[in-house]
């Protein structure tokens, strides 16, 4: 292991004035954050996946923007890490899972060519599968349905290129967009302080990709069909952005984006994929109390027969909204904070496989320590929540 890691862990039992011991169950909740005493070490969570197991793997970037890839268990607990070599850089959030392995895409210098690699829990090991030699840059990735993919990179010479990716990683097509000239150096400093603004993915089964890139001067949603060939773009300019998109079914998304310097959310968006849309023209409803440069995503939640789209931002006051839409109306049903003295930054909400929930963010302690924070709910709590 080249980094040892201190765990401090805060474990909140559903019976917390019970003096009796209560023995665990995965369906508890967990409060965990990962430190590590050595100055100048800070940690930038970018992604997290649910094990066969129910454990987590957490995808990384140091400082140095290194890969550092992080396991814990069901309840938590640590389990193992590793940081890899120098010459891999600038993983991207796109953790994806094909049988017991998992797999996500970082950048090889001196290249910066996008490669794959490979997490063998079981072994404890990470390593490089293959390269994609002549796509630098890499910036977003994601399944479009089972064991197939879509990866974005970007380089000075063809500008955006969207690739889809087979069943064993071989690329199947790729697609050149719009050619956008940046200096080496500005590309670097934009891929690095502007990645979570890149995605992509698909829905209606695949029928219908997008991506989130730079074209013209901005960041630009664009629609094309199952085989890349652009068919519609949400257009904004100068600082609007889309933040995040989440499918939500019967062909509707759910959007956070960024206009006129005011954060909005919308959560029942019936896409226009074969024409251009200005940002502006979205609807919503403006959210006043969210950190706009920080992330906002969301995710559909099922408990029991039900199923809740959640909202995530962080707030001015540097705590996560939980927002909860009911899926069959529309309608706000309940609102959960989480965080206190120490700022969050929300990354990435998802359900797990026992009907809770599961958030991983990036908290500041001691206002300079930038450390991961996993924290569960299980779903007894979103069911009182509710």
């Amino acid at each position: 292991m080249r980094s040892l890691i201190y765990l401090f862990i805060i474990l909140f039992l559903l019976s917390a004035c019970d003096e009796d011991i209560v023995e665990y169950n995965s369906t508890e909740k967990f409060n965990s954050i990962f430190d590590n005493p050595s100055e100048g070490i800070n940690y930038t969570p970018l992604d997290v996946i649910e094990t066969n197991e129910g454990g987590y793997i957490v995808l990384s970037k140091l400082a140095n923007n290194t890969i550092f890839v992080l396991k814990v268990s069901n309840r938590g607990d640590f389990q193992w890490s590793r940081q890899l070599e120098p010459q891999y850089v600038d993983p991207i959030a796109g953790l994806v899972q094909q049988g017991d392995k998992y797999y996500f895409i970082a950048a090889t210098n001196p290249n910066a060519t996008s490669t794959l690699f490979e997490i063998n829990d079981l072994e404890q090991k990470i390593e490089p599968l293959r390269t994609y030699d002549s796509y630098p840059n890499p910036l977003a990735f994601n399944t479009i349905n089972p064991n197939t993919y879509l990866l974005l990179t970007y380089n000075d010479t063809t500008g955006m290129v969207l690739s889809k990716i087979q069943d064993g990683f071989a690329m199947e097509w790729a697609r050149r967009f719009d050619t956008v000239k940046l200096t080496d150096q500005n590309i670097l400093t934009f891929r690095r302080t502007k990645k979570e603004e890149f995605f992509v993915g698909a829905y209606n089964s695949g029928s219908v990709l997008y991506f989130n890139g730079l074209r013209g001067n901005s960041l630009n949603l664009t629609y094309t069909n199952d085989q890349g060939i652009q068919s519609g773009l949400i257009e904004s300019q100068a600082q609007d952005k889309i933040n995040s998109i989440t499918e939500i079914g019967s062909g509707l998304l759910a959007i956070n984006y960024f206009y006129n310097n005011q954060s909005y959310f919308v959560n029942s968006y019936s896409p226009i994929v074969q024409d251009t849309v200005e940002i502006e023209f979205l609807g919503g409803g403006n959210v006043r109390d969210r950190l706009s440069i920080q992330k906002a995503t969301s995710a559909v939640i099922p408990v029991g027969n039900s199923e809740y789209l959640v909202n995530a931002y962080t707030t001015l006051d540097g705590r996560i909204k939980l927002n909860f839409y009911d899926q069959n109306s529309g309608d706000l049903v309940a609102i959960k904070y989480i965080g206190g003295i120490d700022p969050l930054a929300v990354v990435k909400i998802a359900p797990t496989q026992d009907e809770g929930m599961i958030i991983l963010s990036k908290i500041t302690l001691a206002g300079t320590k930038e450390r991961i924070n996993i924290f569960k709910i299980p779903k007894e709590e979103i069911l009182e929540i509710l």
